[in-house]
């Protein structure tokens, strides 16, 4: 991973050597006392070979994040579930009392807020500025949730039917995190070549959740013995855990 360094003089930072193939862009400070800091943050686009503005900070610290930046969906599901936490896609903005608003959300939440403008997420940026984690409508939540990961839950299992109500979650995983994947670009080109993948994702993931609820339900009636056991919220979010992390690991290789 490129790290950041030092430009050739106080107030510049580059992610990465420039000319190299980790290059990921600079920020700048373009104020200074007695004025408030103002600090711009420049993101490098390899496939046009062209460098963007992405958006203005109060620090080198803060600007620093919006370069290669990480946005994550900001609509709150509820008190259990926290916001979503999956990447975002695209920009709802419109004009309020002369105010611009926006909220980022992913693809399945690409459909709030149908009055707003649309806009994709790296648009907006080039177009407004965006930084990562700035203040939302609400505190970002990340309900606890104490469970292991999927992988070391299968390998310490009781029984075989716990063992394989793990692996039937762990096979879903990956059909969770395909099926945010084409949400997200759909809502982003929202052309009927994307649109088939998306329905194939849809299809691939509730066949998998289907399986993994019935091996809970196994689960629960073998070793516990409780019939007609519902599948908890608690395991959906375990889920969108680990798809979220394979989606992060893997976003070069898409």
């Amino acid at each position: 991973m490129p790290q950041w360094q030092q430009g050739g003089y106080d107030g510049l930072f580059h992610l990465g050597e420039e000319e190299t193939e980790g290059y990921g862009g600079y920020v700048v400070r373009v104020d200074s006392a007695p004025n408030p800091e103002k600090w711009f943050a420049y993101e490098w686009e390899p496939s046009k070979r062209e460098t963007v503005w992405v958006g203005e900070a109060p620090n080198a610290e803060v600007a620093q994040t919006a370069v290669k930046g990480d946005f994550l969906c900001e609509i709150y599901r509820n008190d259990e579930k926290g916001h979503c936490p999956f990447p975002g896609a695209i920009v709802r903005t419109t004009l309020y009392k002369g105010e611009r608003l926006r909220v980022i959300v992913c693809g399945e939440h690409s459909g709030v807020m149908k009055d707003w403008e649309s806009v994709r997420l790296e648009e907006y940026r080039t177009r407004y500025g965006l930084i990562p984690n700035e203040p939302i409508i609400g505190e970002r939540v990340t309900p606890p949730l104490d469970l292991p990961p999927i992988r070391e839950a299968v390998a310490n299992a009781g029984t075989v039917t716990e063992r394989h109500m793990w692996i039937a979650l762990n096979r879903a995983v990956l059909p969770l995190a395909d099926l945010h994947y084409w949400r997200g670009h759909f809502a982003r080109y929202p052309l009927d070549l994307n649109a088939a993948p998306r329905i194939d994702a849809l299809k691939r993931w509730k066949r998998a959740e289907e399986h993994a609820q019935d091996m809970y339900a196994v689960h629960m009636r073998e070793d516990h013995g409780q019939g007609n056991a519902n599948f908890p919220d608690e395991l959906l979010r375990l889920l969108e855990r680990e798809a979220v992390e394979w989606l992060k690991s893997n976003e070069e290789g898409k």
